[in-house]
This record gives C-alpha cells, sequence and structure tokens, in this order.
C-alpha cells in the first residue's frame, strides 16, 4: 500500500505534467507569440512538481522539474527565445517526468543524464540566441 501523501503528489503531478505538455504545445504551435499568462501556468505547474519532489526526496523528478522550470524562467523573463530544440529537450523531459511517476518507487534508479544534457542544452543555445 503506497503512502496516501505519495499518492496525492501522483495524481496532482500527471494533471500538471498534462498541463504543462498542452501549454507548450500551443506555445510551439504559436511559435512568434508567447502568451504571458500561458507560460506563467506552464511555470506554476513546474515549480509545483518541484516542490512536491522535493519534500517526497524524489530527487531525479525534482531536478528535471528544476531545469523544466529554469528554462520557463528563461522564456517567462524573455532571457532567450524558445526554438525547436528548446520544445523537444521540454516535451521529451515531460515525457521522462511521466515515466518517473510511473515507476516512482523506482524513480532514483533510473538514468535521467540524457534529459539533463537536453535541458542544459536548450538553455545554452537559447541563451546563445539571445546575447
Amino acid at each position: 500500500m503506497r503512502d496516501p501523501v505519495l499518492e496525492v503528489f501522483i495524481e496532482e503531478t500527471e494533471e500538471r505534467l498534462n498541463s504543462v505538455e498542452n501549454g507548450l504545445l500551443k506555445m510551439e504551435q504559436d511559435m512568434q507569440d508567447v502568451d504571458d499568462a500561458l507560460i506563467h501556468g506552464i511555470f506554476r505547474d513546474a515549480h509545483s512538481i518541484k516542490a512536491g519532489a522535493n519534500l517526497l526526496k524524489l530527487t531525479n523528478i525534482e531536478t528535471l522539474a528544476h531545469k523544466l522550470e529554469n528554462i520557463l524562467e528563461m522564456i517567462r523573463k524573455h532571457q532567450g527565445k524558445p526554438t525547436d530544440v528548446t520544445y523537444t529537450a521540454l516535451l521529451e523531459t515531460v515525457d521522462k517526468l511521466r515515466e518517473l511517476l510511473e515507476n516512482v518507487e523506482q524513480s532514483e534508479s533510473i538514468s535521467i543524464r540524457l534529459h539533463v544534457a537536453m535541458l542544459d542544452m536548450a538553455a545554452g543555445k537559447m541563451q546563445e540566441a539571445s546575447g
């Protein structure tokens, strides 16, 4: 039997990941025009996932959510323009977070190195493009 707090986290995180994914797909579609309200909502969802994972000591989920949040913060503060690479990295990370959530008891033993590298690369490309 799972911890009820963990159950609530999983349920809420699934909803938040759906919201993040839908928002990212909308942003990608409207490439030129990033809606501030939309990006703020996606950012809040990523932040909530990170905070919940931190409380439950789910380090891999927290790490990916934090990296996701950092890129969303860059977009939110207009510190770089998201590209196809950015959206691919963000959407792949949403998929990886779902995988970690589905296997939450084993999530710490699942490698996230590739996704961390993709997000770091995407952040670097955004900074290069803005500077």
